[in-house]
């Protein structure tokens, strides 16, 4: 069974339409997710998170005792 140029031609046609289609789709969601944090940057937050968490507790302590 012979396929002729014009069919070869139609299913090639389509599968390049339904992988452009798929791309596309496919960068629509990556667009539409918020961007991603590097793992070293949310650890270098957390931990100036805690040192300032750390100094306001160490300030509050210090201000209780030269107080009292």
């Amino acid at each position: 069974m012979d396929i002729n140029e014009y069919v070869l031609e139609r299913l090639v046609s389509e599968k390049l339409h339904d992988a452009r289609a798929a791309t596309a789709r496919r960068a629509l969601v990556l667009e539409s997710r918020p961007p991603r944090v590097a793992l070293r940057a949310r650890f270098g937050a957390a931990l100036i998170a805690l040192g300032e968490r750390l100094a306001g507790t160490s300030a509050r302590l210090r201000s209780r005792t030269s107080h009292g």
